[in-house]
């Protein structure tokens, strides 16, 4: 696409502030003398070409002239007009975007439930290494840190066109500090070690090295959330690899980096992410006692011996201080209960051993499964 096919409904949109944050963050030197209803700026590796910035919004041909700017701008990066435009659009932002590479994307769709997986496993694992920021831990028992939990509640998902592309863009914390003196942004430090983590992820599976990885001093970003988050983005196919990449905010580009950085996940670092998983979490002893929840799926069937189902089901658990995902195994008696329980919306109550797992939690030694009463709205 060439600026001029961009959509001037959307050129419109973008703001002078935009423009000229976006152009002095990759180094361009505004002209000195310049006045009316335009700025502009000198290349810093061409003197000889300008970029021109409109500065009326209400004039007739304003998005016209931002498309444009936007168009020297994608030639300047070697990037396309439509991502920075995009770019544009957003507050000042690192925008992460998660690329799933697979045969079962390149007619442009995905299946529902993994397009829900990699969103969660993109939530989880930011969430994740915004815990890892100041307190690195192999674990996190409950990721509930009130910075990290604003972190992400200002974070917002934009869609890609074709492939099954989810950008996350992670507002800046433009707070005011003196002179010199401006503090790195929450976001910033997230972003930065969120992506130098998936990088010593992937540079490791390569190298068969795992040493690395479990040293919090060298890798702070590396914890058993982490990698469990990972799992739920993980692509079907041993071809098929996920594509995550990062574009720093114009308005503050990090020292010493590049405007744009991927990293390529591979089956192999989905692998070493499974493995590494259960070695990070300290591994409790099984959860024994009584639970209640509700059944989500009956994944059962009829055996041979029997014509009445049993079999797996998927539950959500209540416990204290959250909820979490379990499957267990049931006889066809208590499955029948399990069936009534789903289809009337009621709760379940058992016995059992919760073990706590990296992809999905199993409740082992079922029994006592039952229905609960209900008191109102709540069980009793």
């Amino acid at each position: 696409m060439r600026a001029s096919d961009l959509p001037r409904d959307e050129t419109r949109l973008i703001t002078p502030r935009a423009l000229r944050t976006y152009a002095e963050g990759l180094g361009w030197q505004k002209v000195d003398g310049v006045n009316g209803a335009i700025s502009a700026y000198r290349n810093p590796r061409e003197k000889d070409r300008q970029l021109i910035v409109p500065l009326d919004e209400r004039l007739d041909d304003y998005a016209d002239r931002a498309a444009d700017a936007v168009g020297r701008l994608a030639e300047f990066e070697g990037r396309s007009v439509r991502e920075v435009l995009n770019h544009l659009l957003l507050p000042p932002a690192d925008v992460l975007s998660f690329r799933v590479i697979s045969p079962e994307t390149e007619a442009g769709d995905i299946p529902l439930e993994q397009g829900e997986a990699v969103i969660d496993g993109a939530r989880t694992g930011l969430l994740a290494v915004a815990h890892s920021v100041d307190s690195p831990r192999a674990y996190h028992p409950r990721l509930g840190r009130e910075e990290a939990k604003q972190f992400l509640s200002r974070c917002r998902m934009t869609t890609g066109r074709g492939s099954f592309v989810l950008s996350v863009a992670c507002l800046l914390d433009q707070s005011p500090a003196l002179p010199g003196l401006e503090p790195e942004p929450f976001t910033r430090r997230v972003t930065t070690l969120f992506v130098d983590t998936l990088a010593s992820l992937a540079t490791a599976s390569r190298n068969a090295n795992t040493a690395l990885l479990i040293d919090l001093v060298r890798t702070p970003g590396v914890s058993a959330n982490l990698c469990e988050a990972l799992l739920h983005l993980r692509p079907t196919g041993d071809r098929s690899h996920v594509s995550v990449s990062a574009v720093w905010s114009r308005a503050r580009l990090p020292k010493e980096r590049k405007t744009v950085e991927e990293i390529r996940l591979d089956q192999e670092v989905f692998e070493l992410a499974e493995a590494l998983a259960p070695r990070l979490r300290s591994q409790p002893k099984p959860n024994v006692g009584s639970f209640i929840g509700y059944v989500e799926e009956l994944r059962g069937a009829a055996v041979a011996d029997d014509s009445r189902p049993s079999g797996e089901i998927r539950l959500i658990l209540q416990l204290k201080d959250e909820e979490i995902h379990a499957r267990a195994e049931l006889t066809a008696d208590d499955y029948a209960i399990a069936g009534q329980a789903h289809l009337n919306s009621h709760p379940v109550g058992m016995r059992g051993e919760l073990q706590r797992m990296p992809r999905l939690n199993r409740l082992d030694k079922v029994s006592q499964f039952q229905l609960i009463e209900l008191d109102g709205d709540s069980p009793t």
